[in-house]
């Protein structure tokens, strides 16, 4: 109950569209799941496997109330693009011009899509959940809990990230490391690899892409999508061949969905 509690407060911080008792609701969702389903045998510390699923629940809760919909998602996720590109072409904050005329988008639209992503990824209604004349405080909350899974689960993650950083395809995992890890620029590793500053783009957002399933397998004790022959070797560098028990039980679990 004190991680649930824990990673919703954390989680208020960027979600100005959702209420932070909506967040703490589904946050004990994920951890009812994550008591429910939760195999020890799979060597898998709690904390983690319980930190995945109370993620998935407020995501979910978030997906749920996010004010620019369906489709408002696609336009955001065209300006991102747009913006990523102009970025690597340019080497500069893109105006909002440029925006449009990489998305496709008129310029009222690209505002509009960007103000909804900011209102998505960023926050200060979280201070109004907490009264000032009462003395409730995010710190009451927060400074008590005890977390003893907490510090040992942050040197885990890193060391999994990392394995996974090194698994990653060369390219992509010179343009990873180069971009979070050496906070270098997308063009100079675009000509340091002879390619286009778009194509190193288009290396980073795949590799995330990779990067995430990774960890999400890591954390729910799957063997990752192994639909291709890049995607297997990827895997089985991390988590070795795919055990017949493995097989057997996904399809148990595929049919009791």
């Amino acid at each position: 109950m004190p991680l649930a509690t824990f990673l919703a407060i954390e989680k208020a911080r960027t979600a100005q569209h959702v209420d932070l008792d909506d967040l703490m609701s589904a946050a004990r969702l994920g951890l009812a799941r994550a008591a429910m389903t939760y195999e020890p045998e799979r060597g898998i510390p709690f904390g983690a496997f319980a930190s995945s699923q109370i993620n998935w629940a407020m995501l979910s809760e978030m997906r749920r109330a996010d004010p620019a919909g369906e489709r408002g998602r696609d336009k955001i996720e065209r300006v991102r693009l747009a913006a990523e590109t102009v970025l690597a072409r340019t080497g500069r904050t893109p105006s909002v011009a440029e925006i449009s005329r990489e998305s496709g988008l008129d310029a009222d639209a690209v505002v509009e899509m960007m103000q909804l992503d900011d209102m998505v990824r960023t926050a200060t209604s979280f201070e109004e959940h907490f009264d000032a004349e009462t003395g409730r405080q995010a710190a009451d909350l927060t400074d008590s809990v005890i977390l003893p899974e907490h510090a040992v689960e942050q040197s885990e993650t890193r060391t999994m990230l990392n394995r996974v950083i090194e698994a990653l395809p060369e390219a992509m995992s010179h343009v990873i490391r180069g971009i979070y890890l050496d906070d270098r620029m997308v063009k100079d590793i675009a000509e340091e690899l002879s390619v286009s500053h778009a194509y190193v783009s288009k290396l980073r957002t795949r590799g995330l892409a990779l990067m995430r399933e990774a960890m999400e397998a890591w954390e729910n004790g799957t063997d990752g999508d192994r639909s291709t022959k890049a995607r297997t070797d990827f895997f089985e560098s991390l988590f070795g061949p795919v055990r017949a028990e493995s097989r057997d039980r996904s399809g148990e679990l595929l049919a009791a969905v």
